[in-house]
């Protein structure tokens, strides 16, 4: 059977390249006959599992689509020749980010910046078990876009994946810079729940990482922000920085064990927060580099986040 729908793709191949170009018999292309030629060897070659011929198919759809100015339907093709991408051996996830890119540029031709965005979010999801690398650089774009054209309101979900992409790297640097990101983009889509949350994530990614310096500039750069300044979350960040600069591992425990709103974060989070300190890193060195100098005693004063610097 797999043979014979080969065989039958490509004679369906032939017949739509043919239709793409002009013959004695016929004056000018016919995009629409070879558009529905391609559709139908994509999924023949689909059916044989030739995952490689079945995306050439999709991808020549997607040109006659757009010699048409049916940007729409381009955008379908190439979209489904990323995934069809997703399954060739070995994968190329150079290849697959590129065509995703070139899925959102026809969506955004079509004026579907959003479908666009979302695309390149569905990509990420089909590699973020075989491709970390390419699924986060996915992600960014989307959320890129997403930011771009004033929709930060639907950027949420594509954020939070992110994060947990990023996490489940081991990339936490980058983890806590996506996390800010996203703190941005709420405050801007006036979402104030989540921004807390996303700065909190973005502490707690740097503690982890054994980056104490870089925890207390971001608690510095957003401890008074609207959204933040008089949150939960941020009294946790601030008690458990106090703890770091103290180097005290049991009271970096009972700031998370003590703060609801740390067991409330994305999960790949608050696992997270829940193995702090990180057995990696030596608490003394983390605190010496922070300053090891801030009073313990009392960690409820609202000027004191003023002085974690």
């Amino acid at each position: 059977m797999s043979n014979t729908n080969e065989i039958y793709a490509k004679n369906l191949m032939k017949r739509a390249d043919a239709r793409m170009k002009p013959s004695l018999m016929r004056w000018k292309p016919n995009y629409d006959e070879a558009i529905e030629l391609y559709e139908d060897a994509a999924r023949a070659y689909r059916a044989s599992n030739n995952f490689k011929m079945a995306c050439e198919a999709e991808e020549k759809s997607a040109d006659a689509n757009v010699r048409l100015d049916n940007y729409w339907h381009a955008g379908k093709a190439l979209e489904r020749a990323t995934e069809l991408l997703t399954k060739c051996e070995p994968l190329d996830g150079g290849a697959v980010l590129q065509m995703a890119e070139r899925a959102n540029d026809a969506y955004v031709m079509a004026n579907r910046t959003q479908v666009g965005a979302e695309s390149l979010s569905r990509a990420a999801r089909l590699l973020e078990t075989s491709d970390t690398k390419t699924s986060a650089a996915l992600l960014m774009l989307c959320v890129e876009n997403l930011q771009e054209d004033g929709k930060d309101v639907y950027a949420s979900d594509h954020h939070k994946q992110l994060g947990a992409t990023l996490v489940r790297a081991e990339r936490y640097q980058d983890a806590a810079e996506a996390c800010v990101k996203y703190g941005a983009s709420c405050a801007r889509a006036g979402q104030m729940n989540s921004l807390a949350k996303a700065y909190l994530s973005a502490i707690i990614a740097l503690l982890y990482d054994g980056d104490g310096v870089g925890a207390q500039a971001t608690f510095n750069d957003v401890h008074e922000l609207p959204g933040f300044d008089k949150s939960e979350e941020r009294e946790t960040a601030y008690r458990l920085l106090t703890a770091y600069r103290a180097a005290d591992a049991d009271k970096i425990k009972y700031a998370i064990e003590d703060s609801s709103c740390a067991r409330f974060l994305d999960i790949v989070f608050s696992r997270l927060a829940r193995k702090l300190p990180n057995p990696k890193h030596e608490l003394g060195a983390v605190a010496t580099k922070m300053g090891a100098d801030l009073p313990t005693g009392d960690t409820t004063d609202e000027d004191a986040g003023d002085d974690l610097t």
